[in-house]
C-alpha cells in the first residue's frame, strides 16, 4: 500500500530508511553519523513523502519537490539553532551541490529508496507509479528523478520503466565527498 505521508510514529522509521539509502551524499558536512540522521529526520516533510507500507511497516519512501522545497525542508535558522553558525556553514556548504530545483510541469523527485529486506518485490516500481499518479493529480507533463553513477540497479529499473537521460552532470572534485562522480537526470512522461 502506497499513500501519501507518514505519522508522527513512523518519522523515526522513515529517517532511517532515508539516512540509510543517502548517508554517503548527506553526511559529508554533519559532525557525525547520528547527529546528521537526527536532523535530517526531524525536517523531512510528510507532505513531500510517498510511502510504500508492507504489514504496516514503511518499506518504502520516494520524496518529491513541491513549493520550492523537497522532502529534507529546512532553514539557516534550523541549522543554526541544531548546530551552531560554523557547523551551520558547513552543512550548507556540502549540501548546496545537491540541490534540485523544480521545473514547471515537471514532478521532480527527491529520493527514492526501498529497505533492503523488501528489495526486489516491485515497491520501487509502485513508489514510481505513485509518483507518476501524483504528477498526473497536479497537472504534470513529466517525472524527473536523478541517478548517481554507483546505482546501475536504480538506473536499470528507471530505464525498464521509460526513463531517459535528458542531461548528465559531474561531481568533479567532489566526487570523493559524496561517493559519486557522475549523475544522469532521467524524465518519463505522465501517462495520460
Amino acid at each position: 500500500m502506497i499513500g501519501l505521508g507518514f505519522t508522527t510514529a513512523e518519522r523515526p522509521r522513515v529517517g532511517a530508511l532515508y539516512w540509510a539509502a543517502f548517508r554517503r551524499k548527506l553526511r559529508a558536512g554533519f559532525p557525525d553519523d547520528a547527529s546528521g540522521q537526527a536532523f535530517v529526520t526531524g525536517v523531512l516533510r510528510a507532505d513531500r513523502m510517498l510511502v510504500a507500507r508492507v504489514g504496516g511497516e514503511v518499506a518504502g519512501v520516494c520524496g518529491f519537490h513541491e513549493g520550492g522545497h523537497g522532502a529534507v525542508a529546512f532553514s539557516w535558522r534550523e541549522l543554526r539553532e541544531r548546530f551552531g553558525v560554523r557547523t551551520s556553514l558547513r552543512v550548507s556548504a556540502a549540501l548546496a551541490p545537491l540541490g534540485r530545483s523544480e521545473a514547471g510541469g515537471v514532478l521532480v523527485l527527491d529520493g527514492v529508496c526501498v529497505d533492503a529486506r523488501h528489495r526486489g518485490r516491485g515497491i520501487g516500481s509502485a513508489l514510481l507509479a505513485a509518483a507518476q499518479a501524483h504528477a498526473a493529480t497536479r497537472g504534470d507533463r513529466e517525472v524527473q528523478l536523478s541517478v548517481v553513477d554507483t546505482n546501475p540497479r536504480a538506473e536499470a529499473l528507471y530505464r525498464r520503466l521509460g526513463y531517459r537521460v535528458v542531461g548528465e552532470g559531474s561531481m568533479g572534485v567532489l566526487g570523493e565527498l559524496y561517493g559519486f562522480r557522475r549523475y544522469r537526470t532521467m524524465r518519463r512522461p505522465v501517462a495520460s
